[in-house]
């Protein structure tokens, strides 16, 4: 099949499974193009390191891009930050059309957008967090795990879906953990001005989207003060 053929194909069937999660067929269709700008980020950042690249392909859960393993711990924290950082402008984007538009369908997807990237910036594996901070440090993973927690606690276990997505990323931090052991301590090899470069672009990133989530009113207020 087609690399493009399987693209649509995963997207077209994950837009019936969202309708149903969603409730409107529109509110799907916007959530996966967002979902799509989150992993043609990485898509378009390890085509930059010259990696073999998959174009993204849906689940009911999400999206994935499949590529070759990168050389080194900053090649794959520069891969894993382009995800949220392409889906937090998408976020933007998102909010300021719904503005212009009077949509308040965009602006409910823009709060989404904010929600799953800052998720995604949890510091443990499988999750983009995971890859941009084993550029800091190998280990950051153990912070990663009580908020991974507190977030499902606080968000309610007793909803399959929210247990299922735990389950997964749980089973994908151990199999990562096994397959980081068989990894040459070079990968490892970080220089200390890019430790620092990545931790600061990691804090500077999750704080936006935090402050994007929980105060959505002052982007609404610089938006509308431009004119929009």
């Amino acid at each position: 099949m087609n690399k493009s053929n399987t693209t649509i194909i995963s997207f077209a069937l994950s837009i019936l499974v969202w309708w149903m999660l969603l409730g409107s067929v529109e509110m799907a269709l916007g959530f996966l193009v967002l979902i799509f700008v989150h992993e043609m980020g990485h898509y378009l950042a390890a085509k930059h390191l010259g990696l073999g690249v998959m174009p993204p392909v849906f689940t009911p859960m999400g999206a994935y891009v499949a590529h070759s393993q990168p050389d080194s711990a900053a090649d794959e924290a520069f891969v894993s930050y382009a995800g949220p950082l392409f889906g937090t402008i998408g976020g933007i984007i998102c909010l300021a059309l719904g503005l212009v538009l009077g949509v308040q369908q965009l602006l409910t997807l823009a709060t989404y957008a904010f929600f799953l990237n800052l998720l995604n910036m949890i510091p443990m594996k499988p999750l983009d967090g995971g890859g941009i901070t084993m550029a800091v440090h190998r280990h950051a993973w153990v912070l990663g795990v009580p908020m991974l927690l507190w977030l499902f606690m606080s968000g309610g276990l007793t909803s399959m879906f929210n247990m299922i997505i735990l389950i997964m990323i749980v089973m994908g931090f151990m199999q990562d953990q096994q397959y980081r052991k068989m990894l040459p301590e070079s990968y490892f090899n970080v220089s200390f001005g890019t430790r620092i470069g990545y931790g600061v672009a990691y804090l500077a990133l999750g704080g936006l989207l935090l402050f994007l989530l929980l105060q959505p009113q002052a982007l609404v207020h610089v938006l509308t003060s431009l004119g929009l």
